[in-house]
């Protein structure tokens, strides 16, 4: 009539529609339950707060808005004859102080100490005597092997860092997984793990009486954690990838308390923002920007305190060891150490030798001391591309003295190994992915550093970082496999130091190539 047709709807367009309708009702029925179940979750939960809360009283519990038949279960669980099965005499209140307490409060790895007294450390059932945390102490107990010795297995990726505190009782690792596990040594126990990074963890670093750790990470964020709780205290992002950071140690003749709140990063570029390296503060509270060295050659793989935390160094692509101020930021003085980028390098204790290592296959040792011209002590050429390096307790006094008087022990450890992509295309005799250990040489040809064979073998991936314990009995290697590799020197060729690191050394017995300490005695185990 008034000219209007109406077209008759496809099945699809139908059968689409009432599709849409019936999801529609679907989800307003989900959320209409949803609701319903978050109220009767908060009702029950403000009502068992109410009960528990009257029952510590003595007091009869309030009346409820919930039925019976939900209270009843409930109830049952506070009778009497499950108070005794568990030990709990029927006269006593459940303490709900202690137990929120106990619960909130986080789980500590080892006593707090004074200044000069001993870390102790907990052992996992006296931290918490659950049976959940005696099941991941027993999982967490390295495996040893007869010939390569100890390995520690906490990572799932690739092991980008490794290092003791400084009484070497606790080994820390770092891993692409984005944790940081804390271990101890020499039982090699699995203490805790430190969560908090977004991307691959590159380093980590605790302070002299390993009350702070501080970790940096490729999501450009360094966290400083209270070290025994692996709590977090602050916090801070930087604007490009944070390669490496440190604490400023203690040096003789300067309290540790004083220096120990400094550390050090060195970031990559990122954008618009150049690399640089940062001096900060941290007070316990928050992390402060102290200074900041903006005009870098080109990114530092890595930074470290220098001598008497008066200089810090760091190391460029270039080859170039650069040594800056810590108070101002000025260059002091640039090493040219290698015609290839520097990988890696490491101070002694006094930061008066530097050992350097560079994908030009060579491992050098360096004389940086006071008043003196720095130039080349002992240099090796090796087989393989280098990724790591690490320094014994060895002095500069010993390093340049005469030769009968050099130590005779193991003092530079190196490692590295071809990348995983190369492998497969070339074949090698000899053992890519052990670590070369080297002493000083004692022959006529100055400079020379005297191989002493190759230890840890047993790594599926290039070594990416190593560590000597600090009276220089143990040494450690992190690989592209996840697994961190221990081994005891024996007591023979363990590294010489002074009186005080000897005096620090736990005495054993020599087993052939195996060393048998005393702590581990009743237990029958054996480093090797």
């Amino acid at each position: 009539m008034l000219g209007i047709e109406f077209q008759k709807p496809e099945v699809t367009t139908v059968i689409r529609w009432l599709l849409r309708f019936i999801l529609v009702l679907f989800l307003a029925w989900l959320v209409r339950q949803r609701a319903e179940q978050e109220e009767e979750e908060c009702e029950e939960t403000e009502s068992d707060v109410a009960d528990a809360r009257a029952r510590s009283n003595g007091l009869r519990s309030r009346g409820s808005t919930r039925p019976t038949t939900r209270l009843q279960p409930r109830r049952d669980t506070y009778n009497t004859s499950a108070r005794q099965r568990k030990g709990v005499s029927s006269n006593e209140s459940p303490d709900l102080d202690a137990i929120i307490e106990k619960v909130s409060k986080p789980k500590e790895m080892w006593q707090p100490r004074r200044s000069g007294e001993p870390l102790l450390l907990k052992k996992q059932d006296e931290a918490d005597g659950t049976e959940r945390e005696r099941v991941a102490a027993s999982a967490s107990k390295p495996a040893r092997d007869a010939q390569n010795g100890m390995t520690l297995h906490g990572h799932e990726r690739p092991v980008t860092f490794i290092g003791f505190n400084a009484e070497s009782n606790l080994l820390f690792s770092c891993g692409k997984d984005k944790i940081v596990c804390v271990w101890s040594f020499p039982a090699g126990e699995l203490l805790g793990s430190y969560k908090g990074h977004n991307g691959a963890v590159w380093c980590c670093s605790a302070t002299f009486d390993s009350r702070w750790l501080v970790t940096c990470g490729a999501d450009r964020l360094v966290i400083v954690w209270e070290a025994r709780t692996s709590r977090e205290l602050a916090r801070v992002e930087l604007p490009g990838v944070v390669r490496c950071v440190e604490w400023a140690g203690a040096v003789a003749g300067v309290n540790a308390s004083d220096v120990s709140e400094r550390f050090v990063t060195c970031h990559n570029r990122f954008g618009a923002h150049p690399p640089a390296l940062t001096v900060w503060r941290f007070d316990g509270k928050a992390i402060q920007e102290l200074i900041v060295v903006p005009k870098l050659p080109s990114a530092a793989n890595q930074v470290r305190w220098g001598r008497a935390n008066y200089f810090i160094a760091s190391a460029h692509d270039s080859g170039e060891l650069i040594f800056w101020r810590a108070d101002t930021g000025a260059e002091v003085k640039r090493l040219k150490a290698h015609d290839a980028g520097i990988s890696k390098f490491d101070f002694n204790d006094d930061r008066e030798l530097v050992a350097t290592v560079s994908h030009d296959m060579s491992v050098c040792v360096w004389d940086v001391g006071k008043g003196v011209e720095w130039k080349l002590l002992y240099k090796a050429q090796t087989d393989r591309p280098l990724n790591a390096v690490a320094l014994g307790p060895i002095s500069r006094s010993a390093a340049v003295g005469a030769i009968e008087d050099r130590p005779r022990e193991v003092c530079v450890i190196a490692a590295g190994g071809q990348d995983v992509r190369d492998v497969a295309r070339s074949s090698s005799a000899t053992e890519q992915f052990g670590t070369l250990l080297f002493r000083l040489g004692t022959s006529k040809v100055p400079g020379q550093l005297q191989g002493d064979g190759v230890t840890n073998k047993g790594h599926f991936g290039p070594v990416h970082t190593l560590a000597f314990a600090s009276n220089g009995t143990a040494m450690a290697s992190g690989s592209e496999d996840g697994f961190v590799r221990v081994h005891v020197f024996e007591k023979a060729g363990a590294p010489s130091g002074t009186d005080r690191d000897k005096a620090m050394r736990p005495s054993g017995r020599a087993l052939g190539r195996c060393l048998m300490w005393p702590d581990l005695l009743d237990t029958g185990l054996v480093l090797c």
